[in-house]
């Protein structure tokens, strides 16, 4: 007689594995681990005792977690929030991002709202970030301040899309209408860039196409981002090089970039263009 196995128990070992499953890697993402990664931001709005530094943990949801607020020139700890910080919804102060609230318990009642991409890179990237401080919940006024290059330390991103591919689209300018150009491309799960297009965005002329970039090394233009010659062959000889940090958001993300064009190779002079806010789609 097959012997009976309680309903608690099963139900138990049955929700175990449920567990264990959600938890488990994507087909594809081995190496992607259950390790938090860190994050720190610093920024201000020209004055000293404007320059905030922002840090916490980041779970594979991309949640800001155990977010401190200090302020940096004096060290002064303003908000420390050790759990989960509450998610407001979509930015109202940067189109795009993602609204927290990362208040802590304060003597001042004042509030915390971090403003981030929806999707952030793993160790080694970065990210842009605004936050938004309501002095006594705004009763004392505000301070809105923009975070640039906030670095991203500890463990790998989870990436949404089959092996971390996925395609890029950039644009940006220098204030005048024919300096505006667009770069889109694909990029392999090692964050390098392919079929890479430079395009005159006003009128769709493409300059330059390059099936592969190629890593020229530590970018000169941008600290701490990396360089790629996406030059592709073009009548004028014009040269375009793509600075992008070296490791890059999945799909839904966000990151900068700088595209420098150095006509006939620098001989008619050059452009460094900022791109801000370049998408990742799957």
């Amino acid at each position: 007689m097959a012997r009976r196995v309680p309903i608690k128990i099963v139900l138990t070992v049955v929700g175990m594995l449920v567990a264990a499953a959600l938890a488990a890697p994507p087909a594809g993402a081995a190496t992607v681990t259950a390790q938090l990664r860190s994050f720190s931001c610093t920024g201000g709005s020209g004055e000293a005792f404007t320059v905030h530094t922002v840090t916490g943990s980041l779970n594979r949801a991309n949640r800001p977690t155990g977010v401190t607020v200090t302020q940096t020139a004096t060290g002064t700890v303003e908000s420390v929030r050790p759990g989960g910080s509450a998610l407001v919804g979509s930015s109202v102060l940067h189109p795009g991002y993602t609204e927290w609230n990362v208040t802590g318990p304060n003597p001042n009642k004042d509030t915390f709202h971090l403003n981030i991409p929806p999707v952030l890179p793993g160790a080694g990237g970065f990210f842009d970030a605004d936050l938004d401080i309501e002095f006594a919940g705004g009763v004392n006024g505000a301070l809105q301040i923009p975070m640039f290059d906030c670095t991203v330390t500890g463990g790998p991103a989870w990436m949404s899309t089959p092996n971390g591919t996925r395609t890029f689209t950039c644009t940006g300018g220098l204030g005048e209408a024919f300096t505006i150009r667009t770069v889109t491309g694909s990029l392999t799960p090692a964050n390098h860039p392919l079929a890479v297009s430079v395009i005159q965005t006003g009128s769709g002329l493409v300059d330059s196409y390059r099936p592969r970039a190629k890593l020229v090394g530590v970018s000169v233009l941008h600290a701490g981002y990396t360089e790629w010659n996406v030059t592709g062959p073009n009548p004028n000889k014009d040269t375009f090089h793509l600075n992008i940090p070296p490791v890059l958001p999945g799909a839904g993300g966000l990151f900068d970039a700088d595209l420098d064009i150095e006509f006939a190779g620098g001989v008619n002079g050059a452009w460094q263009i900022p791109m801000f806010d370049c998408s990742v789609e799957p």
